[in-house]
């Protein structure tokens, strides 16, 4: 199931409406019970399971911002239980305060014990999931037309992300064979590659509930009439690309044609998407700005004390149509730190960086002034990031459909940002390419929005900065 712009499973669904049933059921339900020979008012009920709802509802926002809601990170172990706890502690601040400005004396009732017994809850409830993610069954079967390289990523991702409960039971090709996945290491994955003629029958007896096709090109003797019987039938028959799009939030470039970008929903430019995401540029920027303040002015002081050099570093970007704008960041490096290596990669653990500029890069403090070339209209709030005219000139030569970036305005943060770490090399430009063709594609200023949260999730985390 697609929500705004990703793609949720069964499984990251159901994580966040336990727990909120959980703290619903305990924190509203359960009190209802002890008080109950107290209360003969049907309005206490109501007030009780708003109460409860509404605890629930702050427990699954700090468990989003404390990363208890990543698949991935949902087995048990010593960090996910510090994030537990740390959850759990940020809540029963948040109520607490709650309960000093509320008008409603319902609030102060919270008690401690309520929310001892909502966290031993929640630690049964997420064991129990552990559990139900180690007998997952498979329940989506994937059969792919054409052995293009697309096709083979897409088998690769989702072997890779067992979570999403799809498999690809094979390939249709020219004749029958086998074909190795590069993941599964280090025993290959092997899934077989049937013969043409064969198509209806492997969806038969495999129980294929899904086709994708890479491409007529790719398969010789094409099974059209086959794929239209199978379609006429019920089975759903979708283009790898749009596939791939849907369920891991990126375009990959392999096998890409021109056609396709023409051809497909989004990519829309009119008035009113620009007039909001304008709107949302400014107003963020200024907020920004204004709260910022304080800590600008300590990261200036320690920026002087620390190192020689300017406060403010400007550096030349390339932005939106390849107009060249000036950036401005709160200098992290060494004074003339490419004087004599030239423009190079920022790296991790790059030994350029100030003691200060760890800090800095860490907490995303650097970036600030960057607002400014968003209210300037050089950038904004959120985009592709620019990038420097000498590495811009290598990977359009390099990398298909990179000059694609350029049709929109570059960002302080972006879907690549917030989807994939910190890149240093021509392989990450690469990936991160996949990621900013989606966002070139459902540009919105919902879609900003979304970023700007999971942004500030991400440095509430101190995760990605280099």
């Amino acid at each position: 199931m697609r929500i705004f712009n990703r793609y949720y499973s069964a499984y990251h669904l159901l994580l966040p409406l336990v727990d909120l049933g959980v703290a619903l059921a305990i924190a509203g339900v359960g009190r209802l019970v002890i008080d109950s020979p107290r209360f003969y008012d049907d309005s206490q009920w109501f007030r009780y399971l708003i109460q409860g709802g509404a605890v629930g509802v702050i427990v699954v926002i700090v468990f989003y911002y404390t990363d208890l809601y990543s698949i991935d990170s949902t087995f048990p172990g010593r960090d996910w239980v510090l994030r537990l706890i740390t959850g759990l502690g940020i809540t029963c601040l948040l109520l607490g305060g709650l309960s000093q400005v509320m008008p409603r004396p319902a609030w102060r009732e919270i008690s401690l014990t309520s929310m001892l017994l909502i966290g031993v809850g929640l630690f049964v409830w997420r064991i129990q999931f552990t559990n139900i993610l180690k007998r997952r069954t498979i329940c989506g079967k994937i059969l792919i037309v054409g052995t293009q390289s697309i096709g083979q990523i897409i088998a690769e991702e989702l072997h890779r992300c067992r979570h999403l409960a799809m498999d690809v039971v094979g390939f249709v090709g020219f004749q029958a064979g086998q074909m190795q996945l590069s993941y599964g290491n280090p025993t290959k994955v092997t899934l077989p590659v049937f013969a043409r003629h064969s198509t209806i029958e492997v969806v038969e007896s495999k129980g294929v509930d899904r086709i994708l096709v890479d491409g007529p090109e790719s398969c010789e003797n094409f099974p059209a009439q086959d794929l239209v019987m199978l379609r006429l039938r019920g089975v759903p028959v979708e283009d790898c690309h749009h596939f791939y799009e849907r369920i891991m939030g990126k375009i990959p470039t392999t096998d890409l044609h021109p056609s396709w970008i023409i051809l497909s929903e989004g990519f829309r430019r009119n008035r009113w998407i620009s007039f909001t995401k304008r709107a949302v540029d400014v107003v963020v920027s200024t907020v920004g700005l204004i709260l910022a303040v304080p800590v600008a002015i300590l990261a200036a002081i320690a920026i002087k004390l620390d190192s020689h050099g300017p406060v403010i570093y400007s550096q030349e970007r390339v932005g939106e149509h390849e107009r060249r704008f000036n950036l401005y960041k709160f200098r992290s490096m060494q004074h003339q730190a490419e004087a004599a290596s030239g423009p190079v990669w920022a790296a991790q653990n790059d030994p350029r960086v100030t003691r200060v500029g760890k800090i800095l890069r860490k907490l995303r403090i650097d970036e600030i002034p960057q607002m400014v070339n968003v209210l300037k209209g050089e950038m904004s709030f959120v985009g592709p990031r620019p990038e420097r005219a000498f590495f811009v000139a290598k990977l359009k030569e390099k990398i298909p459909y990179y000059h694609l970036r350029f049709s929109v305005k570059p960002g302080i943060t972006g879907w690549a940002q917030i989807s994939y770490p910190y890149g240093d090399s021509e392989e990450d430009a690469i990936e991160k390419l996949h990621y900013d063709l989606y966002y070139v594609k459902n540009i919105s200023a919902m879609f900003d929005l979304q970023i700007i949260f999971e942004t500030l999730k991400i440095v509430l985390l101190r995760r990605g900065a280099q």
